[in-house]
């Protein structure tokens, strides 16, 4: 006599592997998934935008704190100690300015 073979039907196999999803719900995960991805893409692609017109805006600011250093000349190009620094306090990270 030739053994039965047992029979492998959708509720057998769901039985067996408890991971397993119907596939509408499996469809439906991959689409959620997709759509994450594009969200986040498209933050990526924003953020990297932003980080390009911080990047020029702070070229134009050393370029704008150099012309005006020129203008100072050779005898001012350091910082001024004395008067200036006379107002500013240091105390932990924190600076205080008194008048």
């Amino acid at each position: 006599m030739i053994p039965s073979k047992t029979q492998r039907t959708l509720s057998v196999l769901r039985e067996m592997n408890p991971t397993a999803m119907a596939p509408h719900a499996a469809y439906m995960k991959i689409t959620t998934v997709e759509l994450e991805k594009l969200r986040l893409s498209k933050a990526r692609e924003h953020a990297l935008h932003r980080i390009g017109e911080i990047d020029v805006r702070l070229r134009e600011l050393e370029e704008q704190k150099t012309a005006l250093l020129s203008c100072l000349g050779p005898a001012r190009s350091g910082p001024a100690i004395g008067a200036g620094a006379r107002g500013l306090r240091h105390n932990g990270g924190r600076v205080r300015l008194t008048y």
